[in-house]
């Protein structure tokens, strides 16, 4: 007699469960098709039903769309990509030094970087923005980048220590009776056991960067290097007023490099490369 599965495995759980993925699926897809489909229609048709399909897609919006904004995400990864490697490559180092060594005041050193996490953001605006006007990197990419890479150390460090810590002490000992110092000790038994975890933090520091409107608001002032976000309203609203399907080209355009980082992690979550090096 065949098993009759039951409980969360059962036909019933199975199609519920089914039934509201696919809900979740739609609701997160929807603002995507609306925006995909406004990207393509011709000025009146953004009046009529938002689900119809436009009568002849203008698919030349996203050649004007990507003119407009090219420069500005141009910026907004260089920006970007330096700041990721300052943060993965600096709070790594530092990391590796917390997890590796023994020396006075250890715990007590990194339990004050820790209390930084506690500290708002808002409340270290105003002495960075100082700092940043007298060191005299005000309006330049350096305002930007410097700063992104101090503040995002705490959380790297502590990820970075948390994971070195589990890596086996057998491979460091061996390592050292083998004569190998710390330098190749981090760059060939260290890092290549923390590719997952690297690449996490650096994707998260990436979209953080990307996304981010405030500061590149206060630092910069040159239209030709500010970054995408706080241009990209301004851009949306005021570059082809008379074909506004340009502006939701924008808006996909701009969510381009943020898709292919997602997707990147997500490969390392789904194939478990992440938990695993977690467990080490």
């Amino acid at each position: 007699m065949k098993h009759r599965k039951h409980g969360i495995e059962g036909t019933v759980a199975q199609t519920v469960l089914y039934i509201c993925l696919a809900i979740i699926v739609a609701l997160v897809l929807m603002p995507l098709i609306i925006t995909f489909l406004y990207s393509l229609k011709l000025p009146y048709e953004h009046m009529l039903s938002v689900w119809d399909w436009p009568s002849d897609p203008q698919w030349g919006y996203y050649v004007d769309a990507f003119n407009a904004i090219w420069g500005n995400m141009f910026n907004s990864l260089i920006v970007c990509v330096v700041t990721t490697l300052g943060v993965v490559l600096f709070s790594s180092i530092t990391a590796y030094v917390f997890s590796r060594h023994k020396f006075f005041g250890k715990e007590v050193l990194f339990s004050l970087v820790l209390a930084l996490m506690m500290v708002p953001s808002v409340l270290t605006m105003t002495p960075s923005y100082l700092t940043v006007l007298n060191i005299g990197i005000f309006d330049t990419r350096w305002a930007l980048i410097l700063p992104g890479i101090a503040g995002g150390q705490v959380g790297a460090i502590f990820l970075f220590r948390t994971f070195f810590s589990q890596q086996p002490s057998s491979l460091f000992e061996s390592a050292t009776l083998d004569g190998a110092n710390d330098l190749v000790m981090y760059a060939y038994i260290t890092l290549p056991l923390a590719v997952p975890v690297l690449i996490i933090q650096a994707l998260g520091t990436f979209s953080l960067m990307y996304n981010d409107f405030l500061w590149p608001t206060l630092v910069v002032r040159n239209d030709s290097i500010q970054t995408l976000m706080p241009r990209l309203k301004y851009i949306a609203e005021t570059v082809n007023m008379t074909k506004p399907g340009v502006s939701y080209a924008m808006y996909l355009l701009a969510g381009i490099p943020l898709a292919i980082t997602s997707l990147i992690g997500l490969k390392y979550f789904i194939n478990g490369d992440y938990a695993s090096g977690m467990k080490l």
